[in-house]
């Protein structure tokens, strides 16, 4: 009995031995750098090698003839190659999925790096031409654009920010654009209601539709113009609607809701609605994500 359990145990360890030094010596050695046709012939030489003293010294009569020794050595150099074949093809799909991963980080700060740059200039040939008549406007305009941008710097890269900073940078950009020489001030509304200190949301995306309707809307230079801006937050439900009046005959440059589009496909996948209304002359936008 103790016998049988010895050449047992001495079995398995030639068996084990064969699995490990194929996956840890023969397979990164040779398969990996010097191709099949080198490992086949590693893996040859070793067989010879390993069965030369199994023989000489007499394991043959108590364990395995040639025949079976050949077939469990084979069977176990190809378990051990399949284990690495299964195991690389995770480590690919896993860097695979890296790859992916950071090209989509990639991609969207792209498309976030887009939020800020018609915003700017315009914002700036406004505080230009309001410094030129020594407006007392110029300043405050100066002391928000910083501000904005600031959030943009510190604050756009991140995966999340508190919805508070984010409602307050939607606060800020309305803010700026009232100072502006525009036709229909009068006429535009935000409310924001609901929002907690443990509401969290993607940075940009509010304050990209904001822009939007400023950009695209005629509230510039239309006295009957008008805009509503609305963010509720409802049993951790982000409510924003946004509606703008706007001239049909102005060029639809519909890149921004374009970009606004793969930011919710990126951030919230599954997890929001996004619509869009168009009538006579009247752009409605409804966005629905859910907080948690």
């Amino acid at each position: 009995m103790e016998e049988a359990i010895l050449f047992s145990l001495l079995e398995c360890f030639i068996n084990a031995f064969i699995a490990y030094a194929n996956l840890l010596f023969f397979i990164p050695k040779y398969f990996e750098r010097k191709g099949k046709l080198v490992y086949i012939i590693s893996i040859i030489v070793f067989f010879v090698f390993l069965f030369v003293p199994y023989y000489l010294t007499g394991l043959e009569y108590y364990l395995l003839d040639v025949i079976s020794f050949a077939l469990e050595f084979t069977s176990f150099i190809l378990v051990s190659f399949l284990f690495w074949r299964v195991n690389q093809y995770e480590l690919e799909k896993k860097r695979g999925l890296a790859l992916s991963n950071e090209k989509l980080k990639a991609e969207l700060l792209l498309l976030k790096s887009q939020v800020s740059p018609h915003f700017l200039f315009n914002t700036l040939n406004n505080i230009y031409s309001l410094s030129l008549e020594k407006h007392d406007h110029a300043p405050i305009m100066i002391e928000k654009l910083s501000e904005i941008l600031r959030y943009l710097i510190y604050e756009g890269k991140k995966e999340v920010v508190p919805l508070e900073k984010e409602a307050s940078l939607v606060k800020e950009y309305v803010a700026l654009q009232l100072l502006k020489n525009m036709k229909g001030k009068e006429q535009i509304e935000l409310a924001i209601e609901g929002v907690e200190q443990h509401h969290k949301i993607a940075p940009l995306i509010l304050v990209n539709l904001a822009e939007n309707c400023f950009k695209h809307g005629d509230i510039n230079y239309n006295p009957n113009g008008f805009l509503q801006i609305k963010l509720t937050v409802k049993d951790d439900v982000l409510y924003f609607k946004t509606i703008n009046s706007f001239q049909q005959n102005k060029k639809d440059v519909g890149i921004g809701i374009t970009n606004i589009r793969e930011q919710l496909k990126y951030s919230y996948p599954n997890m929001h609605q996004f619509e869009i209304h168009k009538e006579l002359k009247t752009f409605e936008v409804s966005l629905t994500i859910d907080l948690l």
